[in-house]
């Protein structure tokens, strides 16, 4: 894979693929380029059995701005309804949810709108006390259009994503650690070693087993209690045949730390 594109730069280092949003003079705001990057590094991320985890966060001081007004927001409402379809780039939020790898957000500043729905559609979000968060779509007289109106819901409840989305007020880290929306927070200079350990962890972990927990709690969540039940059977079946459970049983039994190999 390469490192270095137009608007990301991809560094991939024991498993770990760190993907850095790269337009700070910006504030690394979306672009119809950068969204092509993104999804081309999360296709073949997904495809890669060498990459165990995935991060994403923002060079400078931002995760993500969102759209950029000038050359993105402003086209719009000049654009055919068939064209618009066409324009809105969900490819990438699709990517990271159904890739069968954990996606971390290191949200190191600002996140809002577009780049607010990006963080949420990860699977953990650890924050910087720096942080700031707004849906703010609702101040440009349009709808949250890259999942938020998905994610927010499941992740703080019902009203209060309501409540974020149509202010788009801003809120802080801590107010966002405390309604839930991520994860941990952590102070500025701590943030990264923070990410980089749990990354660590997952991707020594047993790497079937973490995917097929994610595609369980995330296709449980359109399922009732007995459909979710007779899923994970199913999925259980397959991963007591890994050697990764073979060797969890067996370091059990010798007292000593399973060597997971994600096979």
């Amino acid at each position: 894979m390469r490192e270095t594109f137009e608007n990301i730069i991809c560094r991939e280092q024991d498993g770990i693929l760190t993907i850095t949003l790269n337009r700070p003079e910006v504030l690394n705001a979306l672009c119809l380029k950068m969204f092509d990057e993104l999804s081309m590094v999360f296709h073949e991320a997904a495809r890669d059995e060498t990459i165990k985890v995935i991060i994403i966060t923002g060079a400078g001081r931002a995760f993500c701005a969102g759209g950029d007004v000038k050359n993105d927001i402003s086209m719009l409402s000049t654009m055919g309804t068939f064209e618009l379809r066409g324009y809105i780039h969900t490819n990438v939020i699709k990517k990271i949810v159904e890739m069968e790898k954990p996606v971390i957000a290191a949200i190191n500043g600002i996140a809002t709108g577009g780049g607010f729905d990006i963080a949420l559609a990860c699977d953990i979000r650890f924050a910087s006390e720096r942080a700031r968060f707004s849906e703010i779509f609702a101040k440009m007289g349009i709808i949250p259009d890259l999942g938020g109106v998905y994610f927010l819901p499941r992740l703080i409840g019902l009203s209060k994503a309501k409540l974020l989305a149509f202010t788009g007020d801003i809120i802080d880290s801590r107010e966002a650690e405390r309604i839930g929306l991520v994860d941990k927070v952590f102070p500025e200079n701590q943030l990264m070693a923070a990410v980089e350990q749990l990354a660590r962890q997952l991707a020594k972990g047993p790497s079937k087993t973490i995917a097929m927990i994610k595609v369980a709690m995330n296709r449980s969540l359109s399922m009732d209690l007995n459909s979710s039940l007779d899923y994970t059977t199913n999925l259980q079946c397959l991963l007591v045949q890994t050697e990764d459970h073979k060797e969890a049983f067996k370091a059990f039994l010798e007292k000593r730390k399973p060597i997971f190999k994600g096979r």
